[in-house]
């Protein structure tokens, strides 16, 4: 290989690399909160809340109409009226032009109008509810982050765990062929380490498979495009060593870190907001108006010498006193009342549930951790049996059966040793997000 075909191919292997984003808990995080669906869906809704607070305030401007009418009468009205020469008779007489053209402005402004003002400030109460509304999902996208991305760490852990213990099986096989090569051992104890390390290799394959599809749901989860490579940085120790049990399972709820709460009182507001923008209804409204048209009367339209142009202008109010509607304002208000208690109910039910879940979130975490500490211990006894069986393995005491069930043992400890820490960090982050502290 030339000095330039090496450099050419160093370049696009850097390239790969450069294209290959790496991410840390928090950078995975903050990525899936800016592309997630919800987070669109969420800034069209406010987008969609604006539109609708100025649709809204289009009621209460001025509205300035122009006009223009053109009415051309092929047969001028007839009218009776009475002989002004002998009252006795009457006599036909035509009234008008045969042209007529009406063009003008015309102006209406809402003066007073209880229910529009309490509905102005709905409309901005409601833009505050949008935006809290969009706080909600991203409890769920940083949860299911976290979990995806704990997966792979954990996935990746328990690869090199796997790749240490066939390491070790590799060279308790080549000593026990030694030994048996020697005459010491029998084909039967190669044949049970080849038989091991087979299934190890087997094992490996299934983590290699399990840690491209959680690298794949981590990808979903932070909708991040499937067809790219993305790597994460991370440390299980550390992660696990920021856990605190005591401080933990004696965290206090504050309803207020949870966005829910928000939604609901600021749902409870809109709908006494409601409530008296219906009272207002009864209120007497008013509306100013005023026109200006210009009139153009002639029997030849464009004969100069004939009428000019009129002037006709007006100015005035109008006022709307509502007296019967047949009973519909008082069932809407009704209505509005019944809707405000039940965002009441929703309330504390709310409060219920949240506390429950709390309490529920606590005692997982705490069986996680009971979990943890009985596979640690378990681990290290069966890291000890197999040890032990393996120096009296070596020493002749001991069979190669026994050293088989050993390394079963170990191997089962390790993967429930693994289970149990990612059931922990799992727990972990259901209790924060149950305390709203992702």
């Amino acid at each position: 290989m030339n000095r330039i075909t090496y450099l050419f191919l160093l370049m696009l292997f850097g390239v790969s690399l450069s294209a290959q984003q790496s991410f840390t808990l928090e950078q995975a995080i903050d990525y899936g909160l800016q592309n997630s669906s919800q987070a669109k869906l969420s800034q069209l809704d406010l987008a969609d809340a604006e539109g609708q607070i100025k649709e809204f305030k289009a009621i209460g401007i001025p509205k300035i109409n122009g006009t223009a009418t053109y009415r051309y009468s092929p047969d001028i009205p007839t009218f009776i009226i009475p002989d002004f020469a002998d009252p006795t008779k009457t006599v036909a007489a035509q009234f008008g032009t045969s042209n007529n053209v009406d063009a003008g402005l015309e102006l209406q402004a809402l003066l007073f109008d209880g229910s529009f003002f309490v509905g102005l400030q709905a409309q901005r109460l409601y833009r505050k509810l949008v935006l809290k509304e969009a706080e909600l999902p991203k409890l769920d996208i940083k949860s299911n982050i976290q979990k995806a991305f704990l997966a792979v760490l954990i996935a990746e852990r328990n690869e090199g765990l796997l790749q240490k213990n066939i390491a070790n099986l590799q060279n308790t096989l080549r000593e026990t062929k030694a030994i048996y090569e020697n005459g010491f051992a029998e084909k039967l104890d190669v044949d049970r380490l080849e038989l091991s390390l087979n299934n190890l290799n087997v094992e490996a394959g299934k983590v290699q498979r399990l840690i491209e599809l959680s690298y794949n749901l981590l990808k979903f989860q932070m909708t991040y495009p499937t067809n790219e490579e993305i790597q994460i940085e991370g440390d299980l120790d550390a992660l696990l060593a920021q856990i605190n049990i005591e401080s933990a399972a004696s965290e206090e709820l504050d309803l207020s870190m949870r966005p829910e709460l928000a939604v609901i009182e600021t749902g409870e507001k809109l709908a006494q907001m409601n409530v008296k923008r219906l009272k207002a209804a009864y209120l007497p409204s008013l509306v100013g108006f005023a026109n200006y048209n210009k009139q153009l009367q002639r029997n030849s339209l464009f004969d100069s010498d004939e009428s000019p142009w009129f002037t006709v202008s007006n100015i005035g109010a109008s006022l709307q006193v509502p007296l019967f509607d047949g009973f519909d304002k008082k069932a809407k208000l009704q209505r509005a009342r019944i809707e405000l208690d039940k965002t009441a109910i929703q309330k504390r039910d709310f409060e219920r549930g949240v506390t429950l879940e709390v309490q529920n979130a606590k005692i997982a975490f705490l069986n996680a951790n009971q979990t943890v500490e009985t596979t640690k211990k378990s681990l290290e006894m069966a890291q000890q049996i197999y040890d032990i069986t393996q120096i009296k393995y070596k020493e002749g005491v001991g069979s190669s059966i026994e050293v088989t069930q050993a390394e079963r043992e170990l191997y089962a400890a390790q993967s429930a040793q693994m289970n149990a820490l990612y059931e922990l960090l799992v727990a972990k982050t259901d209790l924060d997000k149950a305390l709203g502290k992702l």
